[in-house]
């Protein structure tokens, strides 16, 4: 038998599939960025965010918009200091 390997591997799509490896944990890289597969692009995700709240949904993400949400919730954070 030989091994194929021009197939790529495919990623779960976060809320679809359910992808548990034998050690009985779900990572992130298993899927693709939710940001980025709801434009049609197949981009896999780095880490789940956010992480600092259990009572928070996390999803799987690129590192790309990990970046930018971190970014927009600093700026966010910051105008309401300086709006109250």
């Amino acid at each position: 038998m030989t091994e194929n390997n021009s197939l790529e591997k495919k990623l779960g799509v976060w809320g679809k599939d359910k992808i548990v490896r034998e050690d009985g944990k779900t990572y992130a890289k298993d899927f693709y960025c939710v940001e980025c597969y709801s434009k049609k692009k197949e981009v896999p995700a780095d880490s789940f965010f956010p992480v600092f709240d259990p009572d928070i949904p996390v999803h799987p993400y690129c590192q790309k918009h990990i970046d930018e949400i971190k970014v927009s919730l600093i700026l966010d954070t910051i105008d309401e200091h300086w709006a109250g």
